[in-house]
């Protein structure tokens, strides 16, 4: 008996020494390509948008060069320390500076057009897509999240994505073939009794999907990329939902952008079996924003914790975002390939001319 305590000593020892140490891809030959990130994003100033404060909120358009220099040395740290090629991201926001921004990423970094205020209007005509595209935006990043966070009660705007001002902005884009970029849909929205702070209304969530479901209806050809899961991720009823859009819809993809910290909410066996039915319509991504020279090796440890979730049975204390234990999905290496870089490679425009690493498989 005691000689069996010793050994189930022992055997937790060495699996909380797994869990707990350095983490190294076992796949070290596949790239990766983050396609939510931020190098350009400043948060809102408090009260801007508002009765009080009634001007339209405006990202600044001068590329933070700096921020992207960042990230290109962060990638060398993931490459080093956890044998993880992360080869390009899609910047959504950069609306000016598109070739600056190609020349300091080295190529590395596509660029879209963005819209982080839409209830007050689309800043962007039908008439200039075309263009945009043809200049080398990659896609039409919208925020549709609670128009509260934007509006307040009683203040006229457009306030889910399927209102009818939207319309020939995205027929323009369904006809000349640009991505609705990570559109922000919702909020996280939990579980009775832990319901969040994000978007703690049920009826307002589920409004905000069915408006993003009636534009897949109506544009049966625009190739929609939901930021975030959708937001779908945070009760199982929700993912149940997203596995049927995934079935009705063959052009709606989603970003995994800041979800990892919600699994715990959801059944295991469901979530993990979604991500390996519709590989094929998952991509990675962060919600990775501005980047000083010094956070380069926190950034990269965060990354590594999101990559582990999804390569590894491991329990690990934290994604992206969070300090949750999360437990890893183990997603076998084919799904991981679509989810990591062939899903982005097929769907966003100018991505496979620059693809170039040693991991690179069309």
């Amino acid at each position: 008996m005691k000689n069996n305590s010793i050994l189930i000593f022992i055997l937790l020892l060495l699996f909380s020494i797994r869990s707990y140490s350095q983490f190294v891809s076992r796949y070290p030959d596949i790239p990766r390509i983050d396609v939510h990130a931020h190098p350009h994003y400043i948060l809102y100033t408090e009260g801007l948008g508002t009765k009080t404060s009634p001007e339209k909120p405006k990202l600044p358009t001068s590329p933070d060069y700096a921020s992207i220099k960042n990230y290109l040395s962060m990638s060398d740290t993931l490459r080093t320390k956890y044998k993880i090629d992360l080869s390009m991201w899609i910047n959504l926001g950069g609306d000016e500076g598109i070739d600056s921004v190609n020349l300091v990423s080295k190529n590395r970094m596509l660029t879209c057009i963005s819209d982080y205020a839409p209830q007050r209007g689309l800043s962007y005509k039908p008439s200039d897509i075309a263009p945009c595209l043809k200049k080398g935006y990659a896609g039409y990043k919208m925020w549709f999240a609670p128009y509260q966070r934007r509006l307040q009660e009683g203040e006229n705007g457009i306030k889910y994505l399927d209102d009818p001002a939207n319309e020939p902005v995205l027929e323009a884009m369904e006809n000349a073939g640009m991505i609705c970029a990570s559109v922000h849909i919702a909020d996280p929205n939990g579980p009775h009794g832990n319901r969040g702070k994000w978007c703690a209304d049920p009826v307002e969530f589920w409004r905000m999907q069915l408006g993003l479901e009636r534009v897949l209806q109506r544009h049966p050809d625009l190739i929609v990329v939901a930021a975030h899961g959708s937001w779908l991720v945070c009760q199982d009823a929700q993912l149940d939902f997203l596995r049927y859009l995934f079935k009705t819809y063959p052009n709606f993809y989603v970003d995994l952008a800041a979800t990892d910290q919600y699994y715990p909410l959801v059944s295991y066996d469901n979530l993990r079996s979604l991500f390996i039915e519709y590989s094929d319509r998952i991509l990675f991504g962060t919600d990775i924003g501005r980047l000083k020279s010094e956070e380069t090796g926190k950034l990269a440890e965060r990354y590594a914790k999101s990559f582990r979730i999804l390569e590894t049975s491991d329990t690990v204390k934290g994604g992206f975002f969070g300090d949750s234990d999360i437990k890893g999905l183990n997603l076998p290496k084919e799904v991981l390939e679509k989810i990591y870089y062939r899903n982005a490679l097929r769907i966003y425009p100018g991505l496979k001319g620059r693809m170039t690493g040693p991991g690179y498989r069309n």
